[in-house]
């Protein structure tokens, strides 16, 4: 290669952040990349242009708006230009410089003959050898391309707030869709996933990238996962099969609205001994595009895809773990993949809009609803009542996210996405029997473990009893559990209200936490399964 080639592959490569060794007692062991003083000059420039740029393109109607004012439009245009080239200049010279030193450091050197073998020939050996290098994630061959899974059946992955674009289009006027895209866009996107925010990303780098080097040193790997929408999601995998019990099974994570698989909640699973899948949401980390509902779906089908086709595990063999707004990807994932073995929904909620609402000015609220209804229709009940697996929800006692109002348990959001499965799945409980709704309610907003047993107590909860009730019904409907589920018919008032209340107990649980705390290991559990009231009949 000639060294003007060299020069400038080497000034338009990746940065280099630190590399990996193996010791000599065979541990693995991660160096920081040592930059020489001309490349951190030149990163430290292209880097500030860059961010430069980016904030001028927000700011380009204000300068238009101040031209327009000054009179002088010419002027100012030819100040502009000038400014652009000097910085054109400083920017290739920068470069230029960047590429130099790069060039003459053998540690860059070495990486990108790696690189440029993997980009050549992408294989298992010369992914091994990328996986001893950390770098901008952007330059990382792509591991899997779900157009190469050939389609048995059409995923739908379009929002379900079609319809309701269709009735507003002949209601709203030109001017408020305008508005309303533009504030999806510009506004509520960044507000409703602040880890998108390219600000957010730069502040976290160090941490996420100290939580990257963690995993890969117990043994993780980087994938690089291409949706059908194009969107490149930064993804790692921990295999752990014949390493630990539950190592055959595993756990999809799904992060919160600020939340990235180095950092996030993969720790749970991992601490039990499960192989583990994180991604980060589009527009997060590596990962790019902007977590927009149809990207969101794109993504965690891929996801999915890739723990099916390409490591090998059954789908009966996977746990998909939603956290907070997480629960929307986690829930969409289990309604288009029901043979799941379970879903585990933590402190998560059944409709963004309530939430949205509570948190702006009543005098904006018809803007709102329609900005979250046509472009964040996040319903995560009516996703969960199209799903009949197992399912766990678990509620945090002290939740401050998503409670209305503010720090209420009985607004807990939680609840209502448990009201919702049970009125979905249990519908009969609910028919002719008033005091149903009324006891779960009570229930749910207990506040203590013991109030909640009071409660039961009351109303004479007996766990056999209502075991017996469900095998029975179960053993009815020839050994199999379908919903909605005829359980409650020909029972009375006083039986339904026990049942409801019994199912709820083994529907969600409690953790004494804020939101943000990690889930306790021993409540990373498997959800409950209805069939075992018949194992549970035939002891007794």
């Amino acid at each position: 290669m000639s060294p003007i080639r060299t020069l400038w592959q080497c000034a338009l490569s990746p940065r280099l952040y630190k590399y990996y060794e193996v010791s000599w007692v065979g541990r693995l062991i991660d160096k920081p990349y040592e930059a020489q003083r001309l490349e951190r000059w030149g990163d430290h420039v292209v880097f500030s242009l860059v961010t430069a740029w980016s904030l001028t393109i927000y700011a380009i109607p204000l300068i238009i708006i101040a031209m327009y004012r000054r009179g002088s439009p010419l002027a100012d245009a030819m100040t502009i230009t000038q400014l652009m080239t000097g910085a054109g200049i400083i920017l290739v010279t920068s470069l230029m410089a960047r590429g130099y030193s790069r060039a003459k450091n053998p540690t860059y050197m070495k990486f990108m003959k790696v690189l440029d073998d993997a980009k050549s020939n992408y294989n298992n050996e010369t992914k091994q050898e990328l996986n001893k290098f950390d770098f901008e994630f952007w330059a990382w061959p792509i591991d899997f391309n779900v157009s190469t899974i050939p389609i048995t059946e059409k995923t739908d992955v379009s929002t379900n707030s079609s319809s309701y674009r269709r009735k507003q289009s002949a209601i709203l006027a030109v001017p408020c869709k305008i508005a309303s895209y533009t504030i999806a866009h510009m506004v509520a996107q960044k507000l409703i996933y602040p880890g998108s925010v390219s600000l957010v990303n730069l502040a976290m780098r160090g941490m996420l990238l100290q939580g990257r080097t963690d995993l890969i040193k117990i043994g993780a790997e980087r994938y690089k996962l291409f949706t059908q929408d194009k969107n490149e999601i930064d993804a790692i995998f921990l295999d752990r099969r014949h390493k630990t019990t539950n190592g055959a099974t595993l756990v999809i994570t799904c992060e919160g609205n600020c939340g990235f698989y180095e950092i996030g909640i993969i720790s749970t699973p991992m601490n039990k001994g499960y192989s583990v899948l994180g991604w980060n949401h589009p527009g997060f980390g590596g990962s790019t595009g902007a977590p927009f509902p149809d990207q969101e779906k794109n993504a965690i089908d891929c996801v999915m895809k890739f723990a099916i086709h390409k490591l090998g595990f059954a789908e009966n063999k996977i746990i998909i773990n939603g956290w907070s707004i997480g629960g929307y990807t986690a829930a969409w994932g289990a309604k288009h993949y029901p043979k799941i073995q379970s879903l585990l929904l933590d402190a998560t909620f059944d409709d963004i809009l309530p939430l949205a609402l509570a948190r702006m000015p009543v005098s904006i609220h018809p803007l709102v609803k329609n900005v979250i209804r046509t472009h964040f229709h996040l319903n995560v009940a009516s996703l969960l009542n199209s799903y009949d697996g197992r399912v766990l929800i678990i509620r945090r006692t002290d939740d401050e996210m998503i409670c209305v109002p503010d720090n209420s348990l009985k607004g807990n959001r939680g609840n209502k996405l448990l009201e919702k499965l049970l009125l979905r799945r249990y519908p009969n409980l609910f028919v002719d029997s008033p005091n149903s709704l009324k006891y779960l309610e009570n229930l749910l907003s207990a506040s203590s473990a013991s109030e909640g047993r009071l409660i039961l107590n009351k109303q004479g909860v007996d766990k056999s009893r209502c075991e017996e009730l469900i095998a029975n019904d179960i053993i009815k409907n020839n050994n199999s559990v379908t919903y909605p589920a005829d359980l409650g018919i020909g029972l009375d008032s006083q039986t339904k209200v026990q049942l409801v209340l019994y199912l709820a107990t083994v529907y969600m649980i409690d953790q004494i936490s804020q939101h943000c705390t990690p889930l306790h290991p021993e409540l990373f559990q498997i959800g409950w399964d209805p069939k075992s009231t018949i194992k549970s009949k035939h002891q007794d």
